[in-house]
């Protein structure tokens, strides 16, 4: 049989072995590469194209279709469009307002070029729900998020038989966090549960209706994959305790969301959480999520081993090559290396995309990116 990158995705998700493992690489705001290591890459692979700069607050290069061909990705991104005639605009260089009204600036002086968030709407003060509703939101009917979506996938769809990521264009707590502030919004969800789950409410009506516009907007026969997600660990453990404050009130705002999407499109998904998602995979696995990412490896409880073992049956994986010390550091050997060992792993019975713990950084040398696609494009189930 001949397998198509669509049916080889699928496969995997469904707990099936295709012919190779899957690969994905920038079908995902958390598995693509940043800008230098782009460009990097590209004069390693001997191409030569501008390159597109998919996200400048991220860094993040949108891999071209000559690399992607190059690397047998298997996964292409739907994507939403910028918001149109909104507050959101650069002020200068290096400080951006988005459209719901929290300040970004730019790190100057180093490599990694990340924004950090400086304020919002909601930073200081006690947050109510009216101070909540006061504010002018931003629209999920805005033009310009589905803009460019049907010929994305047309697009797509003329290339060849791919599996399409749908990106949810907005987050629940990861949003809730530069609106409010970190701390006050921790803060809240003990002190002020009322406010902080409005809030969430706000936020993931926001996803749902901005999301369902994308899924009309491509066709929702087209739309193999939610992608969602938003950091609940740290290295060493967990930023809310999953039975507690997790389970009361961030979990039944993911699971509206996730199980919306599912049901709008017939498609998969799959949740994206840093860190150490260990204790939390339970109940990822009970709000319908199929397939976790970016499996930081290095984390405390998540050893491929114990998370095969544990939940191999029930939740794929997406990531796990590690991006903290094997992917910047070693050399292509260790890399290869190191790649099969979690192809052999995760893979097995299927379950298992292939692609780097979150977005390739800056240190990572051409050579190993290679290596890892490469060793993933010589694998064979059978």
């Amino acid at each position: 049989m001949s397998w198509t990158p669509r049916e080889r995705v699928l496969a995997a998700l469904n707990h099936e072995e295709p012919d190779r493992v899957p690969i994905d690489l920038g079908a995902t705001y958390a598995s693509s590469i940043v800008v230098d290591a782009y460009d990097r890459l590209k004069v390693h692979l001997g191409l030569d194209h501008e390159t597109e700069v998919l996200s400048k607050l991220l860094n993040l290069a949108k891999p071209d279709e000559t690399v992607l061909q190059r690397l047998g990705v298997d996964t292409r991104p739907i994507n939403a469009g910028p918001y149109e005639d909104g507050p959101n605009h650069w002020v200068d260089e290096v400080t951006y307002i988005d459209e719901f009204g929290v300040t970004y600036k730019g790190t100057t002086g180093t490599d990694d070029k990340h924004f950090l968030y400086k304020d919002g709407p909601f930073h200081g003060g006690k947050m109510t729900i009216d101070r909540i509703d006061a504010f002018d939101w931003p629209d999920a009917d805005n033009p310009g998020l589905i803009r460019g979506v049907k010929e994305q996938v047309a697009a797509y769809k003329a290339a060849g038989d791919y599996c399409l990521v749908l990106n949810v264009p907005a987050q629940v707590i990861h949003r809730a966090y530069p609106m409010r502030g970190m701390e006050n919004f921790f803060k809240d969800l003990y002190r002020n549960p009322e406010a902080a789950c409005y809030l969430m409410d706000k936020l993931a009506d926001y996803c749902i209706r901005a999301s369902q516009n994308m899924i009309r907007e491509a066709g929702a026969e087209n739309v193999d994959i939610i992608f969602f997600g938003e950091d609940l660990g740290t290295q060493d453990g967990c930023m809310f305790d999953p039975e507690g404050i997790y389970a009361r009130y961030i979990k039944p705002r993911h699971e509206r969301i996730i199980q919306t999407l599912k049901a709008d499109t017939g498609g998969k998904s799959v949740f994206h959480c840093c860190g150490s998602a260990y204790h939390f995979i339970p109940h990822l696995i009970d709000i319908g999520v199929d397939s976790l990412n970016p499996v930081q490896v290095t984390a405390k409880n998540m050893e491929p081993e114990r998370l095969k073992g544990e939940f191999g049956d029930r939740l794929g994986f997406w990531g796990g090559i590690n991006s903290q010390e094997v992917l910047p550091y070693c050399s292509a050997d260790e890399v290869a290396a190191e790649t099969q060992r979690c192809i052999d792993i995760f893979g097995k019975q299927g379950g298992y995309t292939l692609t780097s713990v979150h977005n390739i950084q800056f240190e990572v040398p051409p050579e190993n990116i290679v290596a890892m696609f490469d060793q993933g494009l010589q694998h064979r189930y059978h």
